[in-house]
């Protein structure tokens, strides 16, 4: 089961060290991004508003970006 537990509407987004993380692309999803590294992948998202946050996301955790909008995903245990 997967569910959604963080909603951010951004203007911009980094992937810190880029390599850490797996892309891809569905149709009505969006992009996917999975963290690959352990324990945490870390990416930088810039709100609206200008203020910047670092997230810090655990391996196997999937991002999912939809328009301006970032969806953190996890699966349940």
């Amino acid at each position: 089961m997967v569910y959604s537990y963080q909603v951010i509407k951004f203007q911009t987004i980094s992937f810190v060290q880029g390599t850490n993380w797996s892309q891809s692309t569905t149709t009505d999803k969006g992009v996917l991004y999975k963290s690959l590294k352990d324990p945490f992948s870390k990416l930088i998202v810039q709100t609206i508003s200008g203020s910047k946050k670092l997230f810090r996301v655990p391996k196997d955790r999937t991002v999912i970006v939809i328009n301006n909008t970032v969806h953190f995903l996890g699966e349940l245990s």
